[in-house]
């Protein structure tokens, strides 16, 4: 397995257990996110976590998720996002009208004046 690096957080991929040395090492949570393991597991790069960039300036940095499917933090924290009926504001793939950005779901369930605040702070960053 690769070394990481240490000036990250990090979440293991479903299926991955991490090492007892890197959880005393390393910023490691013991949370996974749900996303699809693929890439963390089973290419020749992959080394079963996931790299949690830093909040810092996120709201200028979309648009979001690795294809850029939302284009902002406000269509990020719709739950409407989720439905296979959604459709993407930010690419969407050729011929694709509607579809689901499933993502992580923390945060939708906040309340709307929630994610205002959530959002704000954010904007602070």
């Amino acid at each position: 397995m690769k070394p990481i690096a240490v000036d990250r957080i990090w979440r293991p991929a479903l299926g991955f257990t991490p090492l007892a040395a890197h959880l005393s090492q390393y910023s490691i949570t013991r949370v996974s996110v749900g996303t699809d393991s693929t890439l963390a597991l089973r290419t020749r790069k992959g080394t079963g976590y996931y790299k949690v960039p830093s909040l810092k300036g996120v709201w200028y940095r979309g648009p979001f998720e690795h294809n850029g499917s939302v284009a902002t933090l406000e269509d990020w924290f719709d739950p409407s996002r989720l439905r296979e009926d959604y459709i993407p504001i930010g690419f969407r793939g050729v011929g694709v009208r509607t579809r689901a950005v499933k993502g992580h779901q923390f945060g939708l369930n906040l309340s709307s004046e929630e994610k205002t605040a959530l959002i704000a702070f954010l904007k602070t960053l």
